[in-house]
């Protein structure tokens, strides 16, 4: 599959679906306009330069944003070099699966976890039950 930003300049290419998709209410998520997929690294190819941001509202924050310098779509996230550091063993990418076209995800879990009242310690709870993206149901 493969996915772009709004003016093409960015592509995202995996060799895989995601397991699942979230779709977080935490202001980042919300904001940047992500509903994320994870893959290894090695499951994704990006082509394009982006501008990376990483958000200073919160110390330690892990991931690192990737959009498109010219129309600023937010594309994927990578680990921060800190985060990476402490847990090298860590192999994980989101990407922002709205920039897949909608047949490309039927049948594919959406979750809803609640990010906003997350305090970033432990499992995180869910805002309502999943649904399945197809014909009736999309991003």
């Amino acid at each position: 599959m493969t996915g772009r930003c709004l003016c093409g300049t960015v592509r995202v290419t995996l060799t895989a679906r995601p397991e699942f998709i979230h779709d977080c209410n935490c202001s980042l998520c919300r904001k940047s306009g992500g509903a994320w997929g994870y893959f290894p690294g090695a499951q994704v190819r990006t082509e394009g330069s982006t501008n990376a941001f990483l958000r200073k509202d919160k110390t330690g924050a892990a991931a690192e944003l990737q959009s498109c310098p010219t129309c600023a779509t937010t594309t994927h996230w990578v680990f921060a070099a800190e985060f990476q550091d402490q847990n090298p063993d860590v192999d994980l990418v989101g990407v922002n699966m709205r920039l897949f076209d909608p047949e490309d995800l039927e049948g594919i879990e959406l979750r809803f976890p609640n990010g906003r009242d997350w305090s970033g310690q432990g499992a995180f709870g869910y805002r309502h039950a999943p649904v399945t993206l197809g014909k009736d149901v999309s991003l």
